[in-house]
């Protein structure tokens, strides 16, 4: 019923703050140009049964993500940043500016945690290669059509 509850508490606007890791943060109020999101109005009850398999859920998936050391998650994050990095770089024409960030955030994440990652040397190996990947790209020079 936590779930349930809580789901109704915020589709109802009732959230004045969110906690994140750098602390307590205020939740702007509403705004009357503000759009309703689509399947979420306010009058919206939830049965107890979906409510119920839905906290199931929940935990089942917790239990999961504590089962696996924090280091392999972020080293899997660090990867998908570099898919992210890749996937902009290979478009025609290629997007540098939407390449620069996630190989950004992959450096400072590889650099400084260092050897608390899992496979560090794999991933400093590839943080090099999306790097020179982005160098070659951005120095190859603009077909004309």
């Amino acid at each position: 019923m936590f779930l349930a509850n809580t789901l109704r508490f915020v589709e109802r606007g009732h959230v004045s703050s969110f906690w994140t890791p750098s602390g307590e943060h205020e939740v702007p109020g509403e705004t009357s140009d503000a759009e309703p999101v689509p399947g979420l109005a306010a009058d919206t009850e939830i049965d107890p049964d979906t409510a119920a398999a839905m906290e199931q859920q929940l935990r089942e998936a917790q239990e999961q993500l504590l089962s696996v050391p924090a280091g392999q998650i972020v080293a899997n994050h660090v990867i998908g940043l570099f898919e992210l990095a890749a996937i902009h770089l290979q478009v025609d024409p290629p997007n540098l500016e939407e390449a620069r960030l996630p190989i950004d955030a992959m450096g400072i994440l590889v650099e400084q945690l260092g050897d608390q990652l899992p496979e560090h040397q794999t991933l400093s190996a590839a943080l090099h290669q999306i790097r020179l990947a982005f160098v070659e790209v951005q120095n190859q020079p603009e077909e004309d059509e």
